[in-house]
């Protein structure tokens, strides 16, 4: 009888700690339910545990998820998670935590709309405060990264249209952000803001920030053109300026090649999975976009690049940013061969992502997106068959138009925005914590 407790004595209570966490996570809640009466639930004390690793930060954040939909403990635990949501290291954390967090801060900003406003305010501040030359200027922008980023989570937590009625102070801190010319780290926090907005906004809500959003992102993708053709030390002009997006644009002299810096290969990333998601989504969704996304794309009856003779002058038509981006993507790949990724193919799914990365090393990793979105939407076989998602459906030529878009009505509505939304939450993760 004495081995085994001889054996017991030498194994820490850390190692029994993660399973009691994980079993009070599942019944911990409906017990204090069960034992404290309806006039003593407001004098519960606060719980406190320490997390020493990744599977007790995972087993805490758990246990915290499942008291946080149990209001009358909101008050034990309200402002130790929001400091944590706070701190600059909160998205080191795993997957399976992040889903745990977004319940948390939808029980906690919901019921406490003070705590929204705080968040609302600190960003404000932020932006106020003018970048001084005798400080850390890359601290303090870092800064105005990280408020953003938790803002867009906090969104990213909440239920359709929650916080519609503060859309206008969010638009107001997105378009402050983007006044900041040359900061690529708050500016990939930008578009990341705008993908949660297209998924927790309803359209008609949304219709004043599409200049802006567009604005940005034929921005970036010139930015990208000028980069790839910065080499080659020319000067074109691509087509005539068509409702503001600007075509015309000089590459080469005196061009930083810090634009192809790990900080501006987020940014360029940041802003293809923004057009990857405006492309997936229903066209019910983003009515909108639909008026630019010619820009972007070429779409089947869409002859894009073909020269023409009008009244004597050679002229060229519009390309679409995609087929432009593609074209001199390949020309770089081909200089590059150990950066090659242009025997890499993406397999379109209607309804779903293309872009599942998290980092990219090269612009020339971006080659087989720009290929797919530059075939896939200029295929006249294909263009007959599109559904709600604005996409093209590669069904069988059995299938009647009406047939199609049911099918891809249902496809999206059950699965894709659920992978969708997963697909958001890893973006947000900036690192694993070490077990």
């Amino acid at each position: 009888m004495l081995s085994p407790a001889i054996e017991i004595s030498h194994i820490t209570p850390s190692v029994y700690s993660v399973h009691a966490l994980t079993l009070l996570a599942e019944v911990l809640a409906h017990l204090l339910d069960m034992v404290f009466y309806s006039d003593e639930k407001e004098k519960m004390g606060r719980f406190r545990t320490r997390a020493h690793n990744a599977p007790s930060y995972r087993a805490c954040v758990q246990l915290l998820s499942s008291l946080s939909g149990y209001q009358y403990t909101r008050r034990t635990w309200k402002k130790e998670a929001f400091d944590l949501f706070m701190d600059h290291n909160f998205f080191q954390m795993d997957g399976s935590c992040v889903s745990h967090w977004r319940a948390i801060m939808d029980h906690l900003m919901t019921h406490d709309k003070t705590t929204f406003r705080d968040l609302m305010t600190r960003v404000a501040v932020a932006q106020s405060s003018s970048l001084s030359l005798f400080t850390n200027r890359d601290a303090e922008l870092e800064q105005r990264a990280m408020l953003l980023k938790r803002l867009a989570f906090a969104i990213f937590s909440s239920e359709i249209d929650q916080y519609q009625k503060f859309l206008p102070d969010i638009q107001e801190r997105l378009v402050e952000s983007l006044r900041l010319p040359q900061v690529p780290t708050l500016h990939s926090q930008v578009f990341l803001f705008f993908r949660v907005l297209l998924l927790r906004m309803s359209p008609q809500h949304l219709t004043s920030l599409w200049p802006t959003m567009i604005t940005e992102l034929v921005q970036v993708f010139l930015l990208m053109e000028q980069e790839l053709t910065a080499d080659e030390d020319i000067t074109r002009t691509s087509g005539p300026i068509v409702a503001g997006l600007e075509t015309t644009y000089s590459g080469g002299n005196g061009f930083s090649t810090s634009y192809n810096s790990q900080r501006w290969l987020n940014l360029y990333l940041s802003a293809c999975k923004f057009l990857d998601l405006a492309l997936a989504l229903p066209s019910d969704n983003l009515p909108q976009f639909q008026m630019y996304r010619w820009a972007f794309i070429p779409e089947a009856s869409d002859d894009s690049g073909l020269e023409v003779r009008r009244q004597g002058t050679h002229q060229r038509e519009f390309k679409p940013y995609v087929v432009r981006l593609a074209k001199l993507l390949r020309k770089r790949a081909k200089k590059n061969p150990e950066d090659d990724s242009s025997g890499r193919i993406l397999d379109w799914d209607p309804g779903h992502l293309l872009l599942t990365i998290s980092t990219i090393r090269s612009m020339e990793q971006l080659l087989p997106f720009f290929n797919v979105l530059s075939q896939v939407f200029n295929s006249k076989v294909t263009s007959r068959c599109v559904g709600d998602s604005g996409s093209p459906i590669l069904y069988q030529n059995s299938f009647s138009n009406k047939d199609i878009k049911l099918e891809n009505q249902k496809i999206f509505s059950s699965k894709a925005r659920q992978r969708i939304e997963e697909m958001l939450e890893r973006d947000f993760l900036e690192g694993v914590l070490k077990s």
